[in-house]
């Protein structure tokens, strides 16, 4: 009887505790899922409140900026236009100034010009005609000096002469008044005739030719390549020593075949190779004298000669013919003339202009 009622007491206990279980899981789960719910809001709320409200304010700011950024950029190039406008009205005025002040200065300069070709105008049909004969000399005179063409020079004052001679002959008797001027407008004729013309070009042609027939030398450019015997002989006796000595003393203090001697023997000696740079000094000596030729520089010329000699000097010996005919030619080069005086041929028109002055 006594163990009946704890057996009844707990299988009480059992189905209570089956009632309650599964009540307590739904409510845990609840409860999980409204503090889930209250931590995404409470994050949410965080977010906008600490994170996206100051973007934004910044945001604000700097848009804030840039419009009076852009409002004191746009004042600024309203202000730069202004004064460039300003700057250049002020500059067109002044240039309208500047043109009427050269316009009136050109028609005064203009005026005063047909005023003296008014005053001063030949009336007569000799003064024509000397007036003319004034105008060859000047372009003569224009032709040799800025252009250095004598023969135009020479026959503008020969045509200049006929001028002045149809003067002459066309009045009764003689005038000897013009005649200083024909005597200076003679010799400055004669002087144009006996000038040597320059030919350039013929010089730089010559030394093309001499720079294309370099002489060389077909023993200096061949190879020895027989073998050498050494010689054998006998010990010389002492009095032969002493005389095959004296005679290369005295060969040897014989100044006056020293220098042949030594130039053959250094050309004798010269190889193949020393040949060819021989002969390429030559003609980049000459290719630069062609350079000075065309520059009319004298001084370049004559030295680049000079040293195309000295390279050719080094071809063969001294003796060798056609050695000696290639370096006169090189030095004939070396006084061809490159620039010549420009004589002065203004005394027949000054002249002229006294006697024309004088009336």
């Amino acid at each position: 009887m006594t163990n009946k009622p704890f057996s009844d007491k707990a299988s009480e206990t059992d189905e209570s505790s089956k009632v309650i279980g599964p009540r307590g899981n739904w409510t845990a789960r609840i409860s999980l899922f409204v503090a889930t719910i209250a931590l995404g809001a409470a994050i949410f709320l965080g977010y906008q409140l600490i994170y996206l409200q100051p973007i934004e304010r910044q945001a604000e700011q700097t848009q804030a900026a840039l419009s009076s950024f852009e409002q004191q950029i746009l004042q600024e190039l309203d202000t730069a236009i202004t004064m460039t406008e300003r700057s250049v009205m002020e500059l067109s005025e002044e240039l309208k100034t500047q043109n009427l002040s050269v316009q009136e200065n050109l028609r005064d300069a203009v005026m005063e010009s047909l005023a003296m070709a008014e005053t001063n105008r030949p009336t007569t049909p000799r003064q024509w005609r000397l007036s003319e004969a004034a105008f060859l000399l000047r372009m003569a005179n224009y032709w040799l000096q800025f252009e250095g063409e004598v023969q135009v020079a020479l026959k503008t004052l020969q045509r200049a002469d006929k001028v002045l001679q149809a003067v002459q002959n066309s009045l009764t008797q003689d005038e000897y008044d013009l005649l200083p001027v024909r005597s200076a407008l003679a010799q400055e004729i004669l002087t144009l005739q006996q000038m040597k013309p320059l030919d350039i070009q013929g010089i730089f042609l010559r030394l093309q030719a001499l720079a294309e027939s370099v002489p060389a030398v077909g023993k200096a450019l061949q190879l020895d390549t027989t073998p050498r015997r050494p010689e054998t002989s006998a010990p010389p006796k002492p009095f032969a020593a002493i005389v095959q000595e004296l005679e290369k003393f005295v060969r040897i203090t014989d100044l006056s075949d020293l220098a042949g001697e030594s130039s053959a023997i250094a050309a004798s000696t010269l190889g193949p190779g020393d040949v060819l740079t021989s002969r390429r000094k030559v003609i980049a000596a000459l290719e630069r004298a062609q350079i000075a030729a065309l520059r009319r520089q004298g001084d370049a010329y004559r030295a680049s000669i000079t040293d195309a000699v000295k390279a050719a000097r080094r071809l063969a010996s001294p003796s060798d013919p056609q050695l000696q005919q290639y370096l006169e030619l090189l030095s004939a080069m070396r006084d061809e003339p490159l620039t010549a005086s420009v004589p002065k041929i203004s005394g027949s028109l000054g002249e002229l202009t006294r006697l024309m002055e004088s009336y």
